[in-house]
C-alpha cells in the first residue's frame, strides 16, 4: 500500500529536499506541497491524503490551527507535526490540536519515514509520550490567546494588539497572564520568547520585541 502525503512547510528548500528524499521510499508518495497552513488545509481537502506533514511554525494560519481544522474536516487523514522545537509546550499544543505524530527536524529521513508508516497504521509517534500532557501547558490556548501570542511575536505592544483585536489593553494583559499560567511561564519575557519561537522557529533573539503596554 502506498502512503500518500501532503507536505506543508514555509521553507521551499525544506519542502523540496524532504520531498525528494521521501520519494526514494517505495511505499511513500508526496502528492502535494503547501507553503502555509491555509494552503495545507486546501490541499488536504483536495487530495485527502493518508498523512499531512505539518510544520508547526508558519506565517498566517500556523500549524496548530491548520492541524485542528484538517483533523476536524478529514477524520481519516492523520497529521504529523514537523518542528525544530522539542520543548513540551510545542509538543503538547500540537497533540491537543489532534496530531498523531511529532518529529523534530534534526531527525533522519529514515526516522521520519518510520514515523509516517507508524502513524499511517493508526499508531502514535510522539517524543516522551508519557510526559507530553503533564504540567500546566496541557490545555490548548484559545484562538484569542493565540492571536495575542502572535501579536507579541510580531513585536507589537499590548495597546497595538488591543487595537487590532478590538479589545482593551486590560483584556490583553488578562490573556497574557492566562497564557503564562497555562504554559507554566514565570515572566512576560519568557512568554514573548515562547511566542517568537512558536511563530518563527527562533527560540532566542528578542530585539525589537516589546512587553510593555
Amino acid at each position: 500500500m502506498t502512503i500518500t502525503v501532503v507536505l506543508a512547510d514555509d521553507h521551499k528548500m525544506i519542502r523540496e529536499s524532504l520531498g525528494a528524499l521521501l520519494s526514494r521510499e517505495t511505499d511513500i508518495r508526496v502528492v502535494a506541497f503547501a507553503s502555509d497552513g491555509s494552503e495545507a488545509i486546501t490541499l488536504a481537502q483536495a487530495w485527502k491524503p493518508d498523512i499531512v506533514l505539518m510544520d508547526v511554525c508558519m506565517p498566517g494560519v500556523d500549524g496548530i490551527e491548520a492541524a485542528q481544522r484538517i483533523v476536524k474536516l478529514l477524520p481519516r487523514t492523520r497529521v504529523i507535526a514537523l518542528s525544530a522545537q522539542g520543548e513540551r509546550p510545542f509538543v503538547s499544543q500540537m497533540v491537543e490540536a489532534g496530531v498523531q505524530g511529532y518529529v523534530l527536524k534534526d531527525e533522519s529521513v529514515a526516522t521520519l519515514a518510520h514515523a509516517i508508516r507508524t502513524v499511517a497504521r493508526g499508531q502514535s509517534w510522539l517524543p516522551e509520550a508519557g510526559e507530553i500532557l503533564s504540567g500546566p501547558e496541557k490545555r490548548l490556548l484559545s484562538r484569542r490567546e493565540r492571536l495575542v501570542l502572535k501579536g507579541l511575536a510580531e513585536g507589537k505592544r499590548a495597546r497595538e494588539v488591543a487595537e487590532v483585536m478590538g479589545i482593551s489593553t486590560k483584556t490583553v494583559d488578562t490573556y497574557r497572564r492566562r497564557m503564562m499560567s497555562k504554559l507554566g511561564l514565570e515572566s512576560q519575557a519568557e512568554l514573548v520568547k515562547y511566542a517568537v519561537a512558536l511563530h518563527t522557529g527562533v527560540g532566542t533573539g528578542m530585539r525589537g520585541i516589546h512587553t510593555g503596554p
